[in-house]
């Protein structure tokens, strides 16, 4: 577990540094920025899900501003969640199962991706391993007390995302088919764990229902949609067993496992394992929905990988088991076959991320003098986690440059609310804009674009970044006009960057006189959308 942790610190650390941020996070900074009260209010009657994550975030942001704090208790919860999954393992598959299936699981590759990134979902996993464990041991052991206080802890996961109901109804019902004894006595055990389960979610889950099916369009357009056109069950299949094709190295094990479990008459076990996993599978499948939220995400397999990979380890302990004498080196050679695989898509991930260069970015601004504005950023964008893209945008470019540098006023004017206060102000102040692109052909345009306007310094930095500099310092009037011109510029030259319209409408706000907000982005931020132009549901 502690050889697991320390693989896994390794490989996601940097990345707390490296990563755009995601209009997901974009959401964490927002409400961290809300009252609790105000915070329960938005994710129980405007957004749906859970509150714990958002109460968090407010308390480390408001102690210690800045990316770590958004990141890094994904990575802390992440490790938690390795013991609660050796654990479970354990119980199912014995030590050395437990042992391979934690190093796998710290480095598959999907819970890698999200081991730093700033939302609840490596939170839910490990309150979810945790609380399976509880109901692991009311199953094993047996006693009321147990199976309460499982029940009670899996349906408080309601509390942390939306999704949590489907893997704590799914975890509790698998541990009901994994306990040993005659059906009625499970019953006379296990109702009063139902029993806490309900009470603990369906009060909160009810009063969020409305929101959560406008949120997800439940009851409208179709199941089993997801991101690659692929069918959820191809997907999900990849998410937990990397490899190129559909049989490989991983699901061949997994398929060893299930039959060796099967001859060895550990049908419960086979039985928990394959509940776990099928169950966000067939949901996703069959349940129509038509938000962006309900496409089926990759972060939706991270709490069924445990499973998976207990499966898995039993395919190695099976195959080991007939080579005699060299069962252990047999075993670890495949183990270690099947880590180095993981390794290397974790490898190609961090690089990729790596060379976004945002570290350019930030030391190149950093060099701006202390109270220099920094305005919102705009860009194309490019391939999934390689450059700027859908859920990483260039538009909040900026919001991740002002946590790094701090010396830097940060205003973003993508929004004219958000930028009223600082043009009614009088003090003469430098200013950075940034533009990003993505493509060849737009990198040229954007050159010749900014290095058009006068006025301003233009750096161009690893090929794609364009940092613009007022050359002195202006009346923010005058820099807000500055800044429109810039943009104007920018989009004649590069028409495929129409988010900057989106500047353009808060710029020309601003310089009436007085200047005229109009209301504008969910909870008053546009960066928590990914769409352009903006796409409204009845919630917001």
């Amino acid at each position: 577990m502690v050889a697991g942790a320390a693989l896994l610190v390794w490989l996601t650390l940097p990345t707390v540094w490296w990563g755009p941020l995601n209009v997901d996070e974009e959401l964490t900074l927002r409400m961290a920025q809300f009252s609790f009260a105000h915070i329960f209010h938005v994710v129980s009657t405007e957004r749906g899900g859970g509150p714990l994550h958002f109460w968090l975030e407010h308390l480390l942001l408001d102690w210690w501003p800045g990316l770590p704090a958004l990141r890094v208790p994904s990575l802390v919860f992440l490790c938690l969640a390795l013991p609660g999954a050796g654990l479970v393992v354990r119980r199912l598959a014995g030590t050395e199962a437990a042992s391979g299936a934690v190093l796998l699981t710290a480095a598959a590759p999907i819970p890698v991706l999200y081991a730093t990134f700033g939302r609840p979902h490596t939170l839910l996993f490990a309150w979810l391993m945790w609380s399976t464990l509880v109901v692991l041991r009311a199953a094993d052991a047996g006693g009321t007390r147990w199976w309460v206080a499982g029940g009670f802890l899996l349906g408080l996961s309601v509390f942390i995302h939306p999704t949590a109901p489907l893997y704590a109804l799914t975890a509790f019902a698998a541990a009901l088919v994994y306990c040993p004894r005659p059906p009625r006595q499970v019953v006379r055990e296990a109702w009063p764990g139902a029993v806490a389960l309900f009470v603990a979610f369906v009060p909160y889950y009810v009063k969020t229902l409305h929101v959560l099916s406008d949120r997800y369009g439940v009851g409208t357009g179709r199941g089993g949609r997801t991101f690659s056109g692929r069918p959820v069950w191809e997907d999900a299949l990849h998410f937990v067993a990397p490899g190129r094709h559909d049989v490989n190295y991983f699901t061949v094990l997994a398929a060893i496992g299930a039959v060796a479990l099967a001859v060895a008459r550990r049908r419960r076990v086979l039985a928990f394992c394959a509940i776990t996993v099928a169950a966000p599978v067939i949901f996703f499948s069959v349940v129509p929905a038509s938000g962006d939220s309900a496409v089926f995400f990759d972060r939706y397999m991270i709490p069924v990988t445990p499973a998976f990979m207990a499966v898995v380890m039993s395919g190695c302990l099976a195959l080991a088991a007939r080579a005699g004498r060299l069962r252990a080196p047999v075993l670890v050679l495949l183990v270690g076959g099947l880590l180095a695989i993981e390794l290397r898509y974790d490898a190609h991930h961090r690089d990729a991320v790596r060379k976004i260069h945002v570290d350019q970015v930030v030391e190149a601004v950093a060099k701006a003098p202390a109270g220099t504005v920094l305005f919102g950023s705009t860009g194309t964008s490019g391939q999934l986690f390689s450059s700027f893209d859908y859920g990483h945008p260039a538009n909040i470019l900026d919001h991740l440059v002002a946590l790094r540098v701090k010396q830097l006023q940060y205003v973003d004017d993508d929004s004219c609310e958000r930028a009223l206060a600082f043009v009614q102000g009088t003090a003469p102040r430098r200013a950075i804009w940034l533009f990003y692109a993505a493509g060849g052909p737009e990198v040229a345009a954007g050159r010749r674009a900014s290095s058009g306007e006068q006025g301003v310094t233009v750096q161009q930095v690893k090929r794609h970044y364009f940092v613009v500099r007022s050359r002195s310092a202006l009346p923010p009037r005058e820099l807000i006009a500055l800044g429109q011109s810039l943009r104007r510029r920018w989009k004649h030259a590069v028409p495929a960057n129409t988010r900057v319209d989106e500047l353009l409408i808060a710029d020309r706000q601003l310089l009436q006189r007085p200047p005229r907000c109009m209301p504008y982005g969910e909870l008053g931020d546009p960066d928590i959308s990914p769409h352009w132009p903006p796409v409204k549901t009845s919630h917001q």
